[in-house]
């Protein structure tokens, strides 16, 4: 018998293990390529997807079986001889990780207090992550068989057997003004610098251009270079939102062929997302465009990342494990000794910081790429002075006739999706609350029906109020449908169109969309933030934001930096042709601020203000937080937890006195207190210093483990809200 266990890695909440490792005897396990596993070859399991059994067996006595990754051997095991499990096989269809990438898993679980299988499972795609997808052939081989298609075919389907790495088409750019090749050069000069000086990897570097000042034909041609110079190397651009592929992938298979781009997004079907991170993982696909969770995929030659649009909340896991992709990305770059790129006309005010202090290094876009096209006029409208009828103030309604009149094309942006955010009762005053969630039900009109927007369910609009039988039930407020009816109303000549995520829904409905506005069949288009960003339409010249005032007083402290980068980014999308762009703003607070900074553009001003008053406060990038989430049938359950690991936290910093300036704060209830009936509390903690909340993380998360509480609890680093 040998001597020695894996260390695998399984999918489980760090409360049933902390490191997510479990040890298995290994077995003498055949290979495709002839190679072979066995307790001879320690090494040559590390990095290997695996088949394991996990759990007790089923009635019938089979086991359960999951798959894992082995990201270490181990000498000795503290589970019993007759309790050591063996691996059953070796996932054939998932090349060997190699170090670089189990090292990011280890950062990623160490940084974000998660299990090692919880950050690299995820990883996979769905169908390398089912066992009962795989079989033996005669051989004892195991082999991917879903649905009719063999491991062969698939590789097959997945031009794998073709040339290694594929074929870059360098197709004619397009001629970049003197500010971008100024930039471009700054870049590459940067990058060959770096590459010089081996022993200091590269510095991100922060691309700061204003909408509309040719930031992506940047990345191209630097990308461009790095492929020419390297016939193996691939390179990464993340994107922060699926509706940003369509028209990203259809410039990046322009400019280097549809063999070198290949797209990672949940948007594909599991098939799609299968043959996609093939061609990544194995080295053919050149150029990787992708969402947050492609910043986890294998890339063995990568040479290089971009991260467009960097400031967007998007690129934070709000579910499963937390992270950051931008702050992975940042990363991987320093841990492989490549070249970051992070683009944006509002960076977030960590990188923004960062490039003022020097740690980054900083170019600046200040004109618009095309011939004579300038940022748009911006007004605002005081709606208590002129007053909006069914969301629309009278300039507004002028501004849309008279691009009406041009042939031109109108944006109206709500940030509320469906019909009403509310609907009550005129007699009680009941309003439709969600009864899983500490949320109010939204009208949706085109079902009849309404939905919570946090958990999901959806129900019809009862026919009298349940509270005191009254059957005038009204929706108010207003979401883009609502606004659709009207406009059509007010306007019923004009070509309309609702981009939201109902109206996207289907699978090829937002490519179909965005390709209608971008052939001029559209005359006026209403949308939520799906329209905020990405999108260069030039016969766009009017755009209108309807409600404005929603994030001003929000609790959130980000609040203000989220409000400016929503509303630059919409602005952005007008004027960006021929035509001068005209933007108005309705607000009922335009002595505020942020206004005065937003109508001249100012980003550089209006991000100092802000970072001065949390420099003060020692909120981030100035401090670092990290937030203990407990969920529970009963709020006095979630607070009582709460308040004991609270308790467990103040004990550990009085005892080492290196955690003296870790603030714990009280146990309070979450902003949304209750979601899918969990009724939930938290416990912010806070310190100027990452590097010392680093060190106690995990050992206040091992003494709550060592509770062996039955509730739900997570601790979230960096947490997105507070």
């Amino acid at each position: 018998m040998t001597t020695w266990v894996l260390r695998v890695a399984c999918d489980v909440p760090v409360a049933v293990s902390a490191d997510g490792l479990f040890d298995y005897a290994p077995r003498s396990i055949a290979l495709p390529d002839g190679e072979c596993l066995d307790e001879h070859n320690r090494d040559a399991w590390l990095g290997r997807a695996v088949i394991v059994p996990f759990g007790r067996p089923n009635k019938r006595g089979v086991a359960n079986t999951v798959v894992g990754w082995v990201f270490d051997t181990a000498d000795t095991t503290d589970v019993p001889a007759d309790k050591l499990k063996s691996v059953i096989g070796a996932v054939p269809s998932v090349p060997r990780a190699d170090a670089a990438w189990l090292q990011l898993m280890r950062f990623m679980a160490r940084y974000y207090q998660r299990g090692l299988g919880e950050v690299s499972l995820p990883a996979l795609p769905k169908k390398l992550r089912v066992p009962a997808n795989f079989v033996q052939d005669d051989e004892g081989v195991w082999q991917l068989q879903q649905g009719k298609r063999t491991w062969q075919q698939w590789r097959k389907r997945a031009a794998l057997d073709a040339d290694l790495p594929a074929p870059v088409e360098f197709h004619a750019p397009l001629q970049l003004n003197s500010e971008q090749q100024s930039v471009l050069d700054a870049l590459l000069s940067t990058t060959q610098s770096a590459t010089q000086n081996t022993n200091e990897p590269p510095a991100p570097q922060l691309l700061f251009g204003i909408t509309g000042s040719g930031k992506t034909e940047v990345y191209l041609h630097y990308l461009a270079q790095i492929l020419q110079h390297d016939e193996c190397a691939q390179v990464l651009i993340l994107v922060p939102e699926i509706n940003l592929t369509p028209q990203f992938a259809q410039r990046l298979t322009e400019r280097f062929g549809e063999q070198a781009v290949v797209s990672l997004h949940s948007g594909l079907n599991d098939g799609e997302r299968l043959l996609a991170w093939w061609r990544a993982a194995y080295g053919h696909a050149r150029v990787i465009l992708g969402t947050r969770l492609s910043i986890l995929a294998m890339i063995p030659n990568l040479r290089a990342i971009v991260v467009d649009e960097e400031h967007d909340p998007s690129y934070r896991q709000q579910d499963g494990i937390r992270y950051s992709a931008r702050d992975v990305a940042i990363y991987r770059a320093h841990q492989l000794g490549i070249p970051i790129i992070l683009g944006s006309a509002t960076p977030s005010f960590e990188t923004w910081q960062s490039a003022q202090s020097g740690r980054y290094g900083l170019h600046v876009l200040h004109q618009r790429a095309s011939a004579g096209a300038q940022l748009p006029k911006v007004h605002l409208i005081n709606t208590q002075q002129r007053h909006a009828h069914d969301g629309l103030s009278q300039p507004m309604i002028q501004a849309v006739d008279a691009a009406l009149a041009r042939g031109q094309m109108s944006l109206l942006f709500q940030n509320r999706r469906g019909y009403a955010p509310v609907v009550y009762c005129t007699h009680c005053g009941w309003i439709a609350d969600c009864t899983a969630c500490s949320a109010h039900m939204v009208y949706h009109k085109s079902s009849r029906q309404l939905h919570c927007h946090h958990c999901g369910a959806h129900h019809a609009v009862p026919k009298q109020c349940p509270s005191c039988g009254n059957s005038e039930i009204v929706p108010i407020g207003q979401g883009t449908q609502r606004l659709e009816e009207t406009i059509q109303l007010r306007w019923p000549n004009a070509r309309v169109m609702r981009l939201d995520a109902d109206s996207t829904r289907l699978k090829g409905a937002l490519e179909r969309q965005l390709q209608q506005i971008a052939a001029g069949e559209v005359d006026i288009v209403i949308g939520t933030q799906i329209l905020a960003k990405g999108h260069d339409w030039p016969n766009l010249t009017v755009v209108g934001v309807l409600d404005a005032d929603s994030g001003l007083f929000a609790q959130d402290y980000r609040a203000p930096e989220k409000l400016f980068a929503q509303l630059q980014q919409v602005i952005g999308r007008a004027g960006r042709g021929q035509y001068a762009g005209e933007v108005l703003i309705q607000s009922r607070f335009v002595e505020h601020s942020i206004w005065q900074h937003l109508l001249a553009h100012r980003f550089s001003e209006f991000a100092a203000e802000e970072l001065d008053v949390r420099r003060q406060l020692h909120l981030p990038p100035f401090g670092a937080h990290a937030l203990l989430q407990v969920g529970a049938d009963a709020y006095e359950q979630a607070h009582a937890f709460a308040q004991a690991a609270r308790e467990l936290a103040l004990s550990l910093i009085s005892e080492q006195p290196e955690f003296a300036s870790i603030v714990v704060n009280a146990a309070v209830p979450m902003h949304m207190m209750r979601v899918k009936h969990s009724e939930r509390a938290q416990v912010l903690v806070e310190c100027t210093s990452r590097a010392r909340l680093q060190a106690f993380l995990p050992l206040w998360q091992a003494q709550l483990i060592a509770q062996k509480s039955r509730l739900t609890w997570l601790i979230e680093v960096d947490p997105a809200e507070i």
